[in-house]
Parts: structure tokens; sequence; C-alpha cells
């Protein structure tokens, strides 16, 4: 498996998933250049969340390292913003739970 991973091509991977990010959104324009800060990641663990199952664990996705969970208060630290494509939503996933790629 481990040899699995290290084939993976994280710029390709990155350049899809932000594709399909930036598809998914389209024809919202207030998401016009919403994903520009966001980096490639790998999910930890499996996240739910009240639409269901938004990440899988070992699953790339695209987050971004803001912490805004609550605007205008100071953040936590605790949490990052990460693309769900399942659910088509940002999902606030806990910092321990991405691994930067």
């Amino acid at each position: 498996m481990l040899a699995g991973m290290n084939s993976i091509d994280l710029p390709a991977t990155l350049k899809s998933l932000m594709a399909t990010a930036t598809a998914q959104v389209a024809r919202y324009p207030q998401y016009t250049g919403h994903f520009t800060s966001y980096r490639l990641v790998r999910i930890k663990r499996d996240v739910k969340t009240k639409m269901g199952l938004a990440f899988a664990r070992g699953e790339y996705a695209i987050a971004t390292e803001v912490r805004d969970e609550l605007p205008g208060l100071p953040s936590s630290g605790k949490f990052v913003t990460v693309w769900s494509r399942r659910n088509e939503i940002d999902t606030r996933v806990r910092v321990t739970d991405v691994e930067w790629l």
C-alpha cells in the first residue's frame, strides 16, 4: 500500500480537486476565486457531519489554513477549512485530522 501512495501525482491530484470544486460552485458568483488559497491535504480519519460522510480516511482533499470558526472572533487554531466534494461545502475539520501535502 505504501508504494501505491508514493505513485500518486500530487500536482495532478490538486489540479483535479481544484477543478472539481470550482465546477461544483460555478453557478454561484460569490465563489469566484474562492479556492485560490487552498492546498492539497490527506484526511487522517473518517469525518462525518449532519450531511453525512464528508471525508473518508486517506482521502485527498483541498483545504485552506484559514481558521475562522466564528467571523470576528479570535481563532482557536483547532480547525481548518476543507472542501467536501461529497457535500459540496466548506467543512471545518480538526487540524489534527489533516495532513498537509
